[in-house]
């Protein structure tokens, strides 16, 4: 594990999951361009992020930033999609495919905090009282925050600027199959 400014070389394919979540948003161009320096000419990268949903940045609505960045993550930043969409471009990467997972997100986040009450004695066992009431009302808190759009997790793949896109499918059905 080391800093991403910290990593040298070509790849062909880089996939970045939950990182600029913690990179900050005044921080997304240098990211992102570091990005495209690692990224082979006709490589991919496919970013995976928590995005708000509010344009003017707030992390979420009700407090739940602040919660989050109290008790969960002191200085994550969540960016707005169209943010992250913007410091790519000036970072010298072309977006190629954006997927929203908020639903899976609120799916995945409800069977999180559900396995949470459900292991509640064992959890109990491994940590302290107020590390169990954290995580208790983080995860319950994510599934509400995902279920209700106060944020969202988007999948974005790019490729450096200005190349050709030969090298994709023309359409998503090559995901989908059965």
């Amino acid at each position: 594990m080391l800093d991403y400014r910290d990593v040298y070389g070509q790849y062909d394919r880089i996939t970045s999951v939950g990182m600029f979540e913690h990179v900050g948003i005044k921080n997304l161009p240098l990211y992102f361009s570091k990005l495209n320096q690692l990224l082979a000419g006709d490589g991919l990268m496919m970013n995976h992020g928590i995005c708000t949903t509010n344009t003017d940045h707030r992390t979420a609505r009700y407090g739940a930033g602040e919660f989050i960045a109290k008790y969960v993550f002191p200085y994550g930043e969540l960016p707005h999609a169209g943010t992250v969409l913007l410091a790519m471009q000036d970072g010298g990467l072309e977006t190629l495919d954006v997927e929203n997972l908020r639903r899976h997100y609120a799916r995945t986040c409800t069977h999180w905090a559900d396995n949470f009450e459900r292991n509640d004695a064992l959890i109990r066992s491994l940590v302290d009282d107020k590390t169990y009431r954290i995580w208790r009302i983080y995860l319950a808190g994510c599934a509400h925050a995902f279920e209700n759009d106060w944020v969202s997790l988007y999948q974005v793949l790019c490729g450096k600027s200005g190349r050709p896109t030969n090298r994709l499918p023309w359409s998503r059905r090559y995901m989908y199959t059965t």
